[in-house]
């Protein structure tokens, strides 16, 4: 059995071995109630990643639309979005045996998200323990975040298995130092670089770690950490043939619609583990409060508590040994992301921590097993999955794009090769695949192209370089005496452009605008308005 000795190089756990009984650890009537509740969970979560009634969102249809395109344009099309490719590449071929439609472009992520459930069990099961794992399975099969995941045709999914299975390959590297394990932690650590750009700052703490310890650990850890700096490197070798893509995703595209982050607004990923990112403009959702509250509570006592007696905790500053290690791989990746962030001026959000998101499952099942009497663990247990599954079934709920009510709308309203300006560019992949890609002449602001895909390449160049005036001036010129349209909404990045567009292009083409279509951002991630711009009678 692969020990937590083994695992982090820090000596046992104490009182482990009162928590959990004996080595050999027996099934009485507590651990089946936790197995019964976990078994549920696992019944209940995998029926939720396959769940949901919302349209696909901004992020999801550009990656859509990117997979579609042949696998020799794939790596030009990526370097006008600012991705690396393996989600692109494995989606691009699952929408080719599977289908287009949007449960069969989201289920690829559920695949990975189902895939991750019996390996963050084998992770936690057999590199810390059975109480463990019942804790990091409620946490992980309940997740809002990892469910959300599930359901989205993004790479966040995929980024959590990798993680979860290099977690997993990393322990068995320092336990058993030999080149196939090696050659495991070199292939993951490839996949994941290939999968989110945010793996480099995980890859550098681990790296970090294992340079530590060849130079304090004496024994058999110095040779696997030897082993894993050598795998690590190899994975990243085989970076190369994209490091000239990655330069120009860089330079030219980033997250044009948001600046770098404040030192405040770096803990969001806090509420982002136990939330859903559906919703845009929240009130206040007793399910949300409560699951940070356990989720917070948990985490510190993964941290830092150790039962040494029947309902005695001990807590320590520095942590529990065998926690040490994951709290600060945990931290030191979300400080090297931060500082990259504001060096960069790009966007730091929640979602993507979901590279260190598996640490966290982890930490709250070590939370779980922190607690010093059976049955406050199967409570825990339960409060976790009942908090988790309130706040995923709510999501699965939430719409996260108005554009399939617009797209209604528009088919009711607007005749077919009508002029439609879309603003800011970045509504129109969702709502092309809804409306009809080429049901209507589409004009997205602020390149006056077709808003099918964002180019982001010197994105807010391409804002600041237009003027309101000449745009609007542009779109009556094409238009002529016929009645045009125009889909807008606040924010992204141009804040209140196209609010003001609205008043552009009425003066320029001397029609007040008629609302067809009000945004509903307390109801939508992302809304959008529709005015119809007709001339007078």
């Amino acid at each position: 059995m692969l020990t937590a000795d083994d695992a982090i190089g820090a000596p046992p756990w104490p009182g482990r071995h009162v928590a959990e009984g004996s080595v050999r650890q027996n099934w009485d009537l507590a651990t089946l109630a936790m197995a019964a509740v976990v078994a549920a969970d696992v019944v209940v979560g995998l029926y939720y990643r396959f769940t949901t009634n919302s349209k696909l969102w901004l992020d999801e249809a550009q990656t859509v639309n990117i997979a579609s395109f042949p696998v020799r344009m794939l790596p030009a099309q990526l370097r006008r979005d600012g991705a690396p490719p393996l989600y692109y590449l494995l989606l691009h071929f699952w929408m080719g045996l599977v289908g287009h439609s949007d449960m069969d472009v989201r289920a690829l992520s559920g695949v990975f998200a189902v895939l991750t459930i019996p390996v963050m069990w084998w992770v936690v099961r057999r590199g810390f323990g059975r109480v463990e794992a019942f804790g990091a399975l409620a946490m992980l099969a309940t997740s809002p975040f990892a469910v959300y995941f599930a359901t989205e045709t993004r790479m966040y999914s995929l980024v959590i298995f990798l993680v979860t299975a290099g977690i997993g390959a990393v322990m068995a590297l320092l336990a058993r130092p030999t080149l196939p394990r090696a050659a495991l932690v070199a292939v993951l650590t490839s996949l994941l670089l290939y999968t989110h750009y945010w793996a480099f700052y995980l890859v550098a703490a681990v790296g970090l770690w294992f340079v530590y310890l060849v130079v304090r650990d004496k024994g058999a850890k110095r040779r696997g950490s030897l082993f894993g700096l050598a795998a690590m490197a190899l994975g990243g070798l085989s970076f190369l043939p994209w490091v000239s893509s990655f330069q120009y995703q860089r330079v030219h595209t980033g997250t044009p619609w948001a600046s770098g982050p404040s030192l405040a607004s770096t803990f969001g990923w806090i509420g982002g583990f136990i939330g859903n990112q559906s919703v845009q403009a929240q009130a206040f959702n007793l399910h949300l409060e409560l699951g940070l509250i356990a989720f917070l509570i948990l985490l510190i006592f993964g941290y830092a508590a150790s039962p040494v007696g029947r309902d005695v905790l001990e807590f320590r500053l520095l942590g529990q040994p065998r926690a040490r290690v994951l709290i600060v791989t945990f931290f030191v990746t979300l400080a090297i992301a931060y500082v990259a962030s504001r060096q960069a001026n790009t966007a730091y959000q929640p979602r993507y921590a979901s590279v260190v998101f598996p640490i966290a499952v982890i930490l709250v099942g070590l939370g779980v097993a922190a607690l010093p009497n059976r049955w406050l663990r199967v409570g825990a247990i339960c409060a976790v999955s009942a908090l988790g599954l309130w706040t995923t079934h709510w999501g699965a709920h939430v719409q996260r794009s108005q554009s399939g009510k617009v797209a209604t709308a528009m088919h009711a309203q607007v005749p077919t090769g009508a002029i439609v300006v879309v603003c800011p560019d970045q509504l129109g992949p969702s709502l092309l695949r809804y409306a009809g890609r080429t049901s209507y002449t589409y004009l997205g602001f602020p390149r006056f192209t077709s808003p099918w895909l964002v180019d982001w390449v010197d994105y807010k160049n391409a804002v600041e370089g237009q003027t309101l005036s000449g745009f609007s001036t542009r779109v009556t010129k094409l238009a002529k005496n016929a009645t045009f349209y125009l889909v807008w909404s606040k924010g992204y990045g141009v804040h209140t452009t196209c609010e003001d567009l609205v008043g552009a292009l009425a003066r320029a083409s001397g029609r007040p605008p008629r609302t067809l279509v009000v945004a509903q951002k307390y109801q939508y991630y992302q809304s959008m308005n529709l005015l119809r711009y007709a001339p007078h009678p």
